[in-house]
């Protein structure tokens, strides 16, 4: 299939939706950056923190717009869980909600849903009568 990167994100032209690898590759390349910087012997929280603050935002970028199906979703929760899973030392088969939820960290889908949720209320009070319009699609 063929790509076409606009602003950052690649959509596939065919399908109309959006290709989550690139955002997957730069989410593993700054997590293990982060991992590799802190060392065996980290603090779980600080780890925890630079995650948040540095490969979330790269694995959301955009989001607001996102056009993606379940499962590319369903990939993107699959590498953020994987990704807390390693700064705690779990096994791929435990649950990372309890972890996330005392971290003050929600899983990728539901922060992208209440990104659009935001976007869509700002669109709709806006001062702009074309943008508020929009909204109401």
């Amino acid at each position: 299939m063929s790509k076409v990167r606009y602003l950052g994100l690649y959509c596939l032209c065919n399908a109309g939706m959006l290709d989550t690898t690139e955002a997957l590759r730069k989410l593993y390349g700054s997590f293990n950056n982060i991992m590799s910087v802190l060392g065996k012997h980290r603090n779980e929280m600080t780890a925890v923190y630079l995650a948040k603050s540095y490969c979330l935002p790269s694995l959301t970028y955009g989001c607001e717009v996102w056009n993606i199906g379940q499962s590319a979703l369903h990939k993107v929760n699959v590498a953020w869980n994987a990704c807390c899973r390693r700064i705690f030392c779990g096994f791929y088969r435990e649950s990372v909600k309890p972890l996330q939820y005392f971290c003050g960290v929600l899983p990728v889908s539901y922060f992208v849903h209440r990104r659009k949720l935001l976007f869509r209320k700002s669109l709709f009070l806006s001062e702009n009568a074309i943008l508020a319009s929009l909204s109401l699609d």
